[in-house]
């Protein structure tokens, strides 16, 4: 469960996940790396240092210029974050596995993989990753013990920290979700949920120094503490002018199991003074807006970049096929993996469903995109047992974006080849607008 990707500039698509059964069932981060015609090139790997003990879950990944690929992820056995960096150039590349003391070039076989977290057992989980313009690569993650709050790192590409660790705030509780964005300056941006001072969860927002690591603008309660919870927010910068889209869910009914629906606000940081204090969200928001129609039973696990298509694209659970409430492990049939194509404007283009078969393995984001990628990734079961599989976003203004999805367990399908063609011809649509107008 828990897949990531990034597509390399030539086109091939590296694949993380964790998977409970491997190292002698403790669980290990896996990596795959395919072609851009689906091909294998380097087939399931561990590729974390063994012998942990415990599960080692949660992997985000991201890829620098040259292939490189850099992961983090949260080890259970010690509660911790970790680091590492892959070079799949140093494997076969002939559809065979691969080790981790191959293509690992950060892991040491005595000293395992490199620690991201202050050691002490913190509970730091839920990390998410972005590199920068200079190859440096900008951390999150929060903590649930001993007073957990949300942290962030700068660190190079050996992992080596070069900023922080800066604490966002956070009660022992722990944070909610954080996720981070750079935008061209090289500064950074992070979300978060947190109950700190607030009835129930709410959403937060702070602006980063790039290179000094220091504040510009201080966590930012950006949701009203009206006692609905808001949550899973994620940031998406947009590099054509810095602005922010936050993607997010909002309760509109009180009670643990209210009504949900997913909302999309976009943010502009100039706005600010940025002199190190909080901001005020009525001068930073520029719009909010509600993209699923309800009434809402649950929206759940809501993620999102912006992606080739030049769209954004909010993938949410949707529970309101009669499932009030996370339902229990085999019994997730009564829901559905959506996609909102979404506008800069904040406009839904075209609401899809990715599956309404099957059942995932967890109540967490199952359903993953890449900055500038072109497929979203999930974990189902449409087939024993369980599978990643990917569906290619073509651009959609209208209709049906066409997208076929296929099994990356099986990637020599006819939906893989058919969705490169939906991809293609996405492409070249692309390229003709883009003599038009810069965006729709």
């Amino acid at each position: 469960d828990f897949p990531d990707y990034r597509t390399d500039g030539n086109g091939n698509l590296h694949l993380v996940w964790h998977d409970a059964d491997e190292d002698n069932g403790a669980g290990a981060i896996m990596y795959m790396l395919f072609n851009a015609a689906g091909d294998i090139l380097i087939d399931r790997t561990q590729v974390n240092i063994g012998g942990t003990g415990n599960a080692n879950t949660w992997p985000s990944v991201n890829i620098d210029a040259a292939g490189l690929v850099y992961v983090v992820w949260h080890d259970a056995t010690d509660q911790e974050v970790y680091f590492m960096r892959l070079n799949p150039s140093l494997a076969p590349l002939d559809g065979t596995s691969t080790t981790a003391a191959t293509i690992n070039e950060t892991g040491d076989a005595v000293l395992g993989d490199v620690r991201l977290s202050a050691a002490g057992g913190s509970n730091a989980l839920h990390p998410r990753i972005r590199r920068d313009s200079n190859t440096d690569f900008h951390v999150v993650w929060e903590s649930s013990s001993n007073g957990g709050a949300v942290q962030y790192v700068k660190v190079d590409a050996d992992g080596v920290i070069l900023n922080g660790p800066l604490s966002l705030g956070g009660a022992s509780t722990g944070a909610d979700l954080p996720d981070v964005d750079v935008d061209t300056s090289n500064n950074v941006h992070i979300v978060f949920g947190n109950d700190v001072g607030t009835t129930t969860n709410e959403i937060y927002y702070a602006m980063i120094d790039g290179a000094a690591g220091t504040f510009l603008i201080a966590p930012t309660l950006l949701s009203d503490d009206d006692g609905l919870r808001a949550g899973n927010v994620t940031v998406n910068v947009d590099r054509f002018d810095d602005t922010l889209y936050l993607v997010f869910k909002q309760a509109l009914a009180a009670g643990v199991n209210g009504v949900e629906e997913v909302f999309i606000a976009r943010l502009n940081p100039a706005l600010d003074d940025q002199d190190t204090g909080m901001g005020d969200p009525a001068v930073l928001k520029l719009f909010e807006k509600k993209i699923t129609t309800g009434p809402g039973v649950f929206q759940w696990s809501v993620f999102s970049r912006i992606t080739s298509d030049k769209r954004i694209h909010a993938t949410y659970i949707d529970f309101d096929q009669g499932q009030a409430g996370c339902p229990g492990p085999g019994n997730y049939s009564n829901y559905t993996i959506n996609d909102a194509h979404i506008t800069f404007a904040g406009d839904v283009i075209l609401r899809e469903v990715l599956t309404t078969t099957g059942f995932a393995t967890s109540c967490f984001p199952q359903a993953r995109s890449a900055p500038a990628g072109n497929r979203i990734v999930w974990t189902d079961s449409m087939t024993l047992p369980s599978e990643i599989y990917a569906s290619v976003i073509s651009r959609a203004d209208s209709g049906s974006s066409g997208f076929i999805s296929c099994s990356l367990g099986n990637p020599d399908s006819d939906g893989w080849r058919a969705g490169e063609l939906w991809l293609l011809l996405g492409l070249l649509s692309l390229l003709f607008a883009r003599r038009q107008l810069r965006r729709a």
